[in-house]
């Protein structure tokens, strides 16, 4: 389980934020009738990251219907906020087959609802009223690192002001998003609540109402849970060291 770490959460004298661009990845898939309940999905796990992640300092904005961004004062806080998206956005699966048709058997390999998301750190020159109205080099950063994520079809990206925190984290995010993008809907459920909430694994089963020994696959056999709080808590130490 990941223990986050952080400065005094009143706070806001930091001089370097996190940015998150990210937009779902091929949305024009999901089908109209579906489309809805992913983005009321997104907006509520915007909403719980900040009361139980953020310390509600974080800002969040969707626009374009499938694309959002968000401002978050506590660098070493943005992977795990990105997995948590993810996680929870690949709870999804779509009712219909990638032909369009309504399917009863879904095949374990399908693509399930994900996002790509680019996080920038860095300094932020211009607050807006809204999140895509401000400006900085942590938006220059996470939008040049979207871009590039998008050419190189990977689906997680960061982006620092520090070299060799950059050419570290490179080889594990793109570990991370091998892990990740394998994730069924079970898993990724299991993973969500896991690092949202902080549960362990009696717990999960409880709410999942299934047995331990099924939450134990869900979680480490096929989440690989171990590797991800690894990741997440070497990311913390070195933005927290770098910083």
């Amino acid at each position: 389980m990941v223990i986050i770490v952080c400065g005094d959460k009143n706070d806001n004298s930091m001089d370097k934020v996190a940015v998150l661009t990210g937009d779902l990845v091929k949305s024009r898939t999901i089908k109209s009738g579906e489309i809805e309940t992913v983005i009321n999905s997104l907006k509520n796990t915007f909403n719980e990251l900040n009361t139980k992640v953020l310390f509600n300092k974080a800002s969040f904005q969707i626009f374009r219907g499938d694309s959002f961004q968000a401002i978050i004062p506590y660098p070493e806080l943005a992977i795990i906020s990105a997995i948590i998206i993810r996680a929870h956005l690949r709870t999804f699966e779509s009712s219909y087959s990638l032909a369009g048709e309504k399917r009863s058997n879904k095949p374990i390999n399908y693509a399930y609802t994900d996002a790509r998301i680019a996080i920038g750190i860095g300094e932020v020159s211009y607050l807006g009223n809204k999140v895509s109205e401000s400006q900085g080099e942590a938006f220059q950063k996470s939008g040049y690192l979207l871009d590039k994520l998008k050419k190189e079809n990977e689906r997680l990206g960061v982006d620092t002001p520090w070299e060799n925190v950059n050419k570290e984290i490179y080889v594990e995010s793109k570990l991370a998003d091998a892990v990740i993008s394998r994730w069924t809907a079970n898993t990724a459920m299991a993973v969500y609540i896991h690092l949202l909430d902080k549960k362990n694994q009696s717990e999960l089963a409880s709410i999942l109402k299934i047995t331990q020994p099924a939450t134990h696959k869900r979680l480490v056999t096929y989440g690989n849970i171990g590797s991800i709080n690894s990741f997440v808590e070497r990311y913390i130490e070195l933005i927290t060291k770098a910083k």
